[in-house]
């Protein structure tokens, strides 16, 4: 039986990314370069497995006009800070471990919201626990706010799935998923997540 979902919504969403989430948004001219529902690859991380876990990001629903050409940058740079947010939070460093304090890519005050959030947001609730963890999916799926032709917000919906290996031998190989929305906006420094909406849960 898998254990019930834990979920947050942290920090407020700006007015801007919420009109993401609306069904049936689409480009509101043509589009350059491919085709933003094609699945393109993205960074790859370290892992505790045989081969390393690339993650795989696709570009969803664009609202406004926005090059090819941009969309893959963003595509790229946000993937970029979902990947390091994964690997210092739940699929990197040395198990077991306690030092789950960092949130690279996020603002300061998604920083502290995370950290009160932090059995949800890390492996901080079980990482003294864990033997090793391999991650088994990284899925993002970017949707876009283009203001003339510039992105300007964006809403990245993700899958995140792992094998935790547990000490003890009542406590065998379990999967645990990390799924949800953040929501992140450019800053001089980059992209940086100002808010979320996510669920941790074991799985079946």
């Amino acid at each position: 039986m898998s254990t019930p979902f834990r979920s947050h919504a942290g920090a407020l969403v700006l007015a801007l990314t919420v009109a993401l989430g609306a069904g049936g948004c689409s480009s509101d001219g043509p589009s350059a370069g491919p085709d933003p529902g094609t699945t393109e690859t993205a960074t790859t991380t370290s892992v505790t497995g045989p081969a390393p876990l690339t993650t795989r990001a696709e570009i969803g629903t664009v609202v406004g006009r926005l090059p090819g050409a941009r969309r893959k940058a963003v595509r790229v740079q946000v993937t970029d800070v979902l990947d390091r947010w994964w690997d210092a939070a739940y699929v990197g460093g040395e198990y077991p471990r306690t030092d789950f304090g960092r949130y690279p890519g996020f603002t300061p005050g998604a920083t502290r919201r995370a950290t009160y959030d932090r059995d949800l947001m890390s492996n901080a609730d079980i990482g003294e626990r864990v033997v090793s963890v391999t991650p088994l999916m990284r899925r993002a799926r970017l949707d876009l706010l283009a203001v003339d032709r510039r992105v300007r917000s964006v809403t990245a919906r993700f899958d995140l799935r792992m094998r935790v290996d547990l000490a003890g031998a009542d406590a065998p190989s379990r999967r645990l998923q990390v799924r949800g929305r953040v929501f992140l906006t450019r800053q001089p420094a980059g992209w940086r997540v100002f808010g979320y909406d996510v669920t941790k849960g074991w799985l079946a």
